[in-house]
């Protein structure tokens, strides 16, 4: 049985892609790393919020997340657990822990941090609470990949929350799966009232591979005006694996709701649920080919889009996003585009980088402004908030975490301060991702 020590060279918080990503890296470079998490399983959103496709990272030709997403993404296709960009969340779990376990990460389920003792600037320990009671757990360099900035906020190092103005943050989803859908039949009622559905659609299915559905607005319409359906959800979207009849489902929209707060949590998986319930009965009753639909599955927690986010040496910006912008200290890089789920009042936008563009991701980004001793990546890195909305993916929170583990594995190997880690080093153990 695993004993935790009490110190480590480096202590990751959160066991998303990013937290992953960064631990693994780190114990690559020869350093000690302890893997927090609270569930008692890997995988962050993409196992509990069951967020399971990785949006893009490819621009022109151009693959730009290399490294250990690309051994994630190749491990699932090994398994049979990914085809095209979507994936079982149990694949994912599977080769996490074989990628931790070959570079030597221990990792601590069912523990959460609970404060951070902070000395000029640097973190000195951390208290974490497990079932077997709280303890303190020491570090020579930390990384905050949970999301919603926990140790950033614990440290009393600056965050930011939600719009600049507004302070509105992203509507909240509650994924789903069903079975037994006769795609076929949908996707052939969709080519038949197209103009019920959304507008990036083409309509060319290929069924042997993956498909995504969105709209049926004529029939919400009607079940709306007949009080069956939730008032705050548009268009029904899905996607569906080739030759399977499941579908999984980010339609649920959940407005209004600071998930940074537990109470507020808690009232967002019961209006998530609530909106599931009337959205399968919506399917089942009005929408041909879902006549033998059934639910299987909700996702264990409601997906969050946004939360704290940290300040940082330097934050990326919407522009710096949509003008394609390059950086001298670059760690990694991305394409998607400026992606907000609008809150009430306010509209949901989607901007696109031109075809084949492509933005630095720099390492001022990732470090966290006063802190000494203290990285953050995926979606709590330093950025405003529409550069958020473009950061917060899975191949881009994995290529962040990547260049945290990096930085810190250095710094500790080489015995300096974070600032002072030499960048040449760190770009040339990130080449694959910046080159």
């Amino acid at each position: 049985m695993m004993q935790l020590r009490n110190e480590y060279d480096v202590v990751v918080a959160g066991a998303g892609i990013a937290g992953i990503s960064a631990a693994v890296k780190a114990g690559s470079l020869g350093a000690s790393v302890l893997l927090i998490e609270h569930y008692p399983f890997l995988g962050g959103m993409s196992s509990a919020g069951m967020v399971s496709p990785f949006m893009k990272s490819v621009s022109g030709d151009k693959e730009l997340v290399q490294g250990i997403y690309k051994d994630v993404e190749k491990g699932m296709r090994n398994m049979g657990g990914m085809i095209d960009n979507g994936f079982y969340s149990w694949a994912f779990r599977s080769i996490a822990n074989h990628l931790l376990h070959e570079n030597n990460v221990e990792v601590a389920y069912n523990t959460d941090v609970i404060a951070a003792e902070v000395e000029n600037g640097r973190i000195t320990f951390l208290s974490i609470a497990t079932p077997h009671g709280i303890s303190r757990l020491y570090a020579k360099q930390f990384i905050d990949t949970t999301g919603d900035a926990q140790l950033v906020a614990l440290g009393n190092f600056p965050w930011l929350k939600g719009d600049e103005k507004t302070g509105k943050l992203q509507a909240l989803t509650l994924f789903f799966r069903m079975g037994g859908i006769d795609v076929q039949k949908t996707a052939e009622y969709s080519k038949q009232h197209k103009e019920d559905f959304l507008p990036w659609m083409d309509f060319q299915y290929d069924f042997s591979r993956i498909i995504s559905i969105a709209g049926y607005k004529g029939l919400i319409e009607k079940a709306k005006k007949e009080g069956r359906f939730p008032e705050d959800v548009d268009y029904v979207f899905f996607t569906t694996l080739p030759a399977s009849g499941e579908g999984a489902f980010n339609t649920t929209n959940i407005l209004g709701i600071d998930p940074s707060s537990s109470g507020a949590l808690t009232e967002a998986e019961k209006i998530g649920h609530k909106q599931v319930a009337q959205i399968v009965d919506f399917l089942n009753r009005d929408v041909p080919g879902f006549e033998d639909a059934f639910l299987i599955d909700t996702a264990v927690q409601v997906g969050v889009r946004e939360t704290r986010r940290a300040v940082a040496q330097y934050m990326m910006t919407g522009d710096d996003i949509l003008k394609a912008a390059k950086f001298d200290d670059v760690v990694a890089r991305g394409c998607y585009g400026v992606d907000i789920h609008g809150q009430k009042d306010e509209e949901s936008r989607m901007d696109d980088l031109e075809e084949g563009a492509w933005y630095d991701i720099p390492l001022r980004s990732l470090r966290v402004k006063d802190a000494e001793n203290l990285m953050v990546a995926g979606r709590c890195i330093g950025a405003t908030r529409e550069g958020h909305a473009a950061l917060r993916i899975q191949p881009t929170a994995s290529a962040t975490g990547e260049a945290c583990g990096a930085t810190t594995a250095l710094a500790v190997k080489l015995g300096v301060a974070l600032d002072d880690v030499p960048y040449e080093r760190v770009r040339e153990e990130l080449k694959y991702n910046i080159e």
